[in-house]
């Protein structure tokens, strides 16, 4: 019975023995996870504001980022916002953003349906392409711009694409060089989408070739919009402006 008991005692000391064993090796698993974590740098955010081409770009960055964690994307966009109409459709999703969230870099595109007359601040009823359109539609840029400045955040505004009709694309060309003008006088960084896909000669082209190298069609049926490899195609380019400097946004 002595040696049963002597057994019995060695048997628990041993089976305590192991089970702090496995305690102390669960918990320093879990310490070097934790480590490896903190040690890992956050991953700089993009988040993306503006009307249906923003969407579709915001898309796009998601798409082209699911197997490359570079960046983290927001997609902030109001499809049918255009800087004409009331701030509620431009400047309030910036403000709400900056007043509750947090990130690095914003990308910005509007300008799809901003061909019209609007009132500016002062109630005065302004024409497009006149003077003081023109001053009034860049006060808003500068609006939107001051608000992300204030947060910190890196600002890449996108110039729309050219388009199948010959008048939308000169009123693109038109609202482009405000854009261009504004950017730079706030110091953002202007990003030319005109010829993005285009022929040869720079001009209008429905089908161009990929990020993968093949040609497929890149732009929507309505001659305005991208297809979902066009916006790709754009994010991609995006993007590598980004890698070189994303370092700097840690």
């Amino acid at each position: 019975m002595e040696g049963i008991g002597r057994f019995y005692r060695v048997g628990g000391a041993m089976a305590r023995s192991a089970g702090v064993f496995v305690f102390v090796g669960v918990l320093v698993f879990w310490l070097g996870v934790a480590a490896a974590f903190a040690q890992e740098p956050p991953r700089p955010t993009i988040v993306v504001f503006g009307d249906s081409q923003a969407q579709g770009l915001a898309g796009g960055l998601s798409r082209v980022l699911l197997d490359d964690p570079r960046f983290r994307v927001l997609n902030r966009t109001h499809p049918g916002a255009a800087l004409v109409h009331g701030e509620s459709e431009w400047l309030a999703p910036v403000q709400r953003f900056v007043g509750r969230e947090k990130a690095d870099i914003a990308v910005v595109m509007f300008g799809a349906n901003d061909r019209l007359d609007f009132r500016d601040e002062s109630g005065a009823y302004v024409r497009f392409r006149s003077e003081p359109w023109r001053a009034a539609y860049a006060a808003r840029i500068g609006k939107i711009f001051a608000a992300l400045g204030d947060a910190g955040l890196k600002v890449i505004w996108c110039g729309n694409p050219i388009a199948r009709s010959p008048t939308y694309s000169a009123d693109m060309g038109y609202i482009n060089t405000i854009y261009e003008e504004e950017t730079r006088r706030f110091g953002g960084q202007f990003v030319s989408l005109w010829s993005a896909v285009a022929d040869g000669g720079g001009n209008y082209a429905a089908y161009g070739k990929d990020r993968d190298g093949v040609t497929q069609r890149m732009r929507a049926d309505d001659g305005i919009h991208f297809t979902s490899a066009g916006y790709e195609l754009i994010a991609e380019k995006i993007l590598g402006m980004l890698t070189t400097s994303a370092a700097n946004l840690r």
